[in-house]
């Protein structure tokens, strides 16, 4: 198990539909990620659960947009502890982008973390800041899908890319570790007896399962939005398809030809490329990008969750 704390998030479901909301509760300074009023939930799908649980993620029905910002706080600060040059100087600036367009401001509710992470620290920080990052792309997304006027979608779909280049840039630093110590430490604690399920996977992330919706949503209405948004729109899938050619950079670079944990005997590169064009093609109807067109895989990582 790991010695982090528990970082509480919201249902997606319940997150709110407008940007504002989570601007504004950043800009209170009683933003917290944790409270004694904090209840989880019962009765949650079971993988969903699991993945949670390894984690460290509880969820709460109470005050989504708080409790999203804290998240960012707090997984800003963990993972910001092992994203800096000699200098001092982020490696990741992509990160400040998002917590910008979160409308986070420097330094203010963080939360010191510890010296120097382990290798599982590192896995379990950096995905959980790809949880947050992930939840607030939700929320632009949805901004997007109900603003009122082109402007307002448009600001949505802007914040969205932001939000989604921060979530690559969080898995680049999460992953940045050698493949022996992904193999030795990290893939066996992903398995029985570690965890009570076989087939750990990121398909099983609530917050994934949300943001596929959501982005399948944006990708039905596009068509028929002002002509003013097909610049933005156009920004959001290219930051889309970047990110999913990341994740099989990092899926080759770690598992190779191997199989995945969820898919057997299938290669996990393999069952990535397919699942990464569905999500492609929900999003815009365009032809998909070939593989042979795509970046060298290793080049890069991702905003999916566990190879």
């Amino acid at each position: 198990m790991t010695s982090v704390s528990v970082l509480w998030l919201a249902p997606p479901d319940r997150l709110p539909h407008d940007l504002t909301i989570v601007r504004e509760a950043a800009s209170r300074s009683a933003c917290r990620h944790t409270s004694p009023d904090h209840r989880r939930l019962p009765d949650r799908a079971p993988r969903e659960a699991a993945f949670d649980e390894y984690f460290a993620v509880a969820r709460c029905a109470c005050a989504p947009a708080p409790l999203l910002v804290g998240a960012l706080y707090a997984t800003l600060a963990e993972v910001r502890a092992f994203s800096r040059h000699a200098d001092g100087t982020l490696t990741e600036p992509d990160l400040e982008l998002a917590a910008h367009a979160a409308g986070l401001t420097p330094g203010a509710n963080s939360v010191e973390p510890p010296a120097e992470a382990t290798v599982r620290e590192r896995w379990v920080q950096g995905h959980r800041l790809f949880f947050a990052l992930t939840q607030a792309t939700v929320v632009a997304l949805r901004h997007a899908l109900h603003a009122p006027s082109p402007d307002g979608s448009a600001l949505g779909l802007e914040s969205a890319a932001h939000f989604l280049r921060a979530s690559a840039a969080a898995l680049r630093v999460t992953a940045s570790f050698g493949i022996d110590e992904y193999h030795e430490i990290v893939r066996p604690s992903m398995t029985p007896p570690h965890v009570a399920r076989a087939g750990f996977s990121g398909l099983w992330s609530a917050d994934h399962r949300v943001l596929v919706r959501d982005l399948r949503k944006w990708g039905l209405v596009a068509p028929a939005k002002s002509s003013t948004l097909r610049p933005a729109h156009r920004r959001l899938v290219e930051v889309l398809t970047d990110v999913h050619h990341a994740h099989v950079g990092v899926c080759s670079r770690f598992v190779g030809s191997g199989p995945s944990l969820l898919r057997g005997a299938e290669p996990g590169v393999q069952a990535l490329e397919r699942l990464c064009h569905r999500r492609r093609a929900g999003l815009d109807p365009a032809p998909v990008t070939k593989p042979a067109d795509r970046p060298a895989p290793g080049t890069e990582t991702s905003p999916c969750p566990v190879p």
